[in-house]
């Protein structure tokens, strides 16, 4: 069975003679998930799979549109401050009706500050969610309430135009209120487990795989083709394109730098390219490289152009602010803003570089040593040792470290780092998805670089009703952070993926969500 085909081999699907029967679809996932918890997550990598096993209010469909989730429908207040939804008839995979109240349960459960979530910010529009994340309030003051099992009410702070967009991502996922009452934090170990959407838990081997099955109490569970799918974290992208040639893979999120000729030569329509909404930058720690004129340096000294058109050359695009252009409800490309060095020749922002570094008190007797982090990836490899060589003709020397993805972003988020590789996939298509990285959150990795000014405009956008306003107060927040020098930005994302010509249904989308519920296999 599917369960004994995957157990049977650490490095190869060897499936059985009566595991070709079922259609799994076996998926490279780039790395290790650590944790399958909704509340705890924070790696696109683990979104990838709990999106396959708990949903929210509402979903996406195929091309990521929003569609209703666990509730059927939903009413909004004249004033957009209220929202009222009718949950569908929609059970757990142990069969228990899934209530308002598992909703009312798990936005307080990862609103909680004893529950100590990283995401929990997001969920900031809620009215008093804030106060009740900070201990100023209790859980009692929360504007969400089950009316009854099947009406739940959400009051906001104010008017969010992407208020149901953002319960589309995991941190408003419902948890199963009576499993974890009764499991605590052994709630998502195997045989304690229970899911919402189409797949279930079926093993966890850590570094090997994870498989789920169909869930058959899925309230849409006869519209779901496949039988189950199979996650690897493998982390080596040319790896992982030798099990996708060798048939071992039926989709790999991601694909190897610089070889998107052969890619197409090879693969053709297996290898697809689509937008993404998504930036790959660098953080530097204010703590360390104390100096801003340092800091506007290092991101002088990088050639964008050569990092996207040369090492990676999939179609990436030269980034020099954080907001991805054509993010909604934000300023137009022309007034967006940009870190030093946009629009000049690579030949002046390198002296321009040189004459900050000097400034800044650096010198081939006293040059600025930094340690660059990067999670292990060979495209992340490539791009770190092209900007050390960059960084050279400044004096810097550099020292390089990579370590795998969850060891990697633990330390960025305890400030364990000198300058680091990152990047960062909107959780929902709105700027605020960017600009929080230079709030309080634990995201944003330079903390100590954020002023009480820009705390300020945070507020300041937040309390602003107008989109065209608050799109124009988030732009000066996003300047200002800028201008920092604690980020560098390096290029836009374009999502690229292996996908079989065996795959059925996979469609492009935007905030990079396939979910294998809408897929089929040949």
């Amino acid at each position: 069975m599917f369960k004994k085909a995957l157990l049977a081999s650490a490095v190869v699907v060897a499936m059985s003679a009566s595991a070709f029967a079922e259609k799994i679809l076996h998926i490279g996932n780039g790395a290790e998930p650590g944790t399958i918890d909704p509340h705890f997550a924070s790696g696109t990598w683990e979104n990838t799979i709990i999106g396959e096993m708990f949903m929210g209010l509402t979903t996406e469909n195929a091309s990521g549109k929003l569609i209703p989730g666990l509730a059927k429908s939903w009413t909004a207040s004249p004033d957009g401050k209220k929202y009222t939804f009718k949950l569908r008839d929609a059970k757990w995979s142990d069969g228990k009706a899934i209530t308002a109240q598992d909703f009312e349960f798990s936005l307080k459960r990862i609103l909680d500050p004893k529950t100590a979530a990283n995401y929990a910010y997001i969920l900031y529009t809620i009215k008093n969610a804030e106060a009740f994340n900070s201990g100023e309030k209790t859980a009692n003051d929360l504007g969400v309430k089950a009316v009854d099992d099947k009406t739940l009410v959400i009051e906001l702070e104010k008017p969010t135009p992407y208020f149901l967009e953002q319960l589309t991502h995991f941190t408003a996922f419902a948890v199963p209120s009576h499993v974890v009452k009764k499991h605590g934090k052994e709630w998502t170990k195997k045989g304690n487990i229970v899911v919402s959407s189409a797949f279930a838990l079926d093993t966890w081997n850590p570094q090997t795989s994870l498989t789920l099955t169909k869930n058959p109490h899925f309230f849409d569970a006869s519209n779901v083709k496949l039988d189950g799918v199979a996650f690897y974290p493998i982390e080596d992208a040319n790896a992982a394109l030798k099990r996708f040639k060798a048939g071992e893979l039926d989709i790999n999120i991601g694909a190897p730098a610089g070889m998107f000729k052969k890619l197409k030569k090879d693969l053709g329509n297996q290898f697809i390219i689509s937008p993404d909404l998504a930036i790959y930058y660098y953080a530097t720690n204010s703590k360390v490289v104390k100096d801003v004129r340092a800091r506007k340096a290092l991101s002088l000294a990088v050639n964008r152009e050569i990092i996207t058109g040369k090492i990676l050359g999939n179609g990436e695009v030269p980034a020099y602010s954080m907001v991805p252009p054509g993010t909604n409800n934000y300023v137009s490309p022309g007034n967006a803003p940009k870190v030093a060095g946009y629009g000049k020749s690579y030949a002046d922002n390198l002296a321009a570089a040189k004459k900050l570094m000097a400034a800044a008190g650096y010198s081939k007797s006293n040059p600025l040593k930094v340690e660059l982090k990067y999670n292990t990836s060979e495209s992340h490899k490539k791009i770190a040792v092209a900007i050390a060589a960059m960084w050279k003709p400044l004096g810097v020397e550099v020292t390089m470290f990579n370590q795998e993805a969850k060891v990697h972003y633990k330390d960025l988020k305890d400030g364990k780092f000198e300058t680091a590789r990152a990047g960062w996939g909107g959780d929902y298509n709105d700027p605020t998805t960017f600009t929080d990285l230079f709030l309080d959150n634990p995201y944003n990795y330079s903390r100590s670089a954020t002023t009480d000014a820009q705390k300020a405009l945070g507020k300041r956008a937040a309390a602003t009703t107008d989109l065209k306003a608050r799109a124009k107060v988030l732009a000066e927040l996003e300047q200002s952070a800028l201008d920092a020098y604690t980020v560098i930005p390096l290029y836009y994302y374009v999502s690229k993926n292996l996908v079989s010509d065996r795959v059925i249904g996979w469609e492009n989308s935007l905030m990079g969500n396939h979910r294998a519920r809408w897929m089929d296999k040949k």
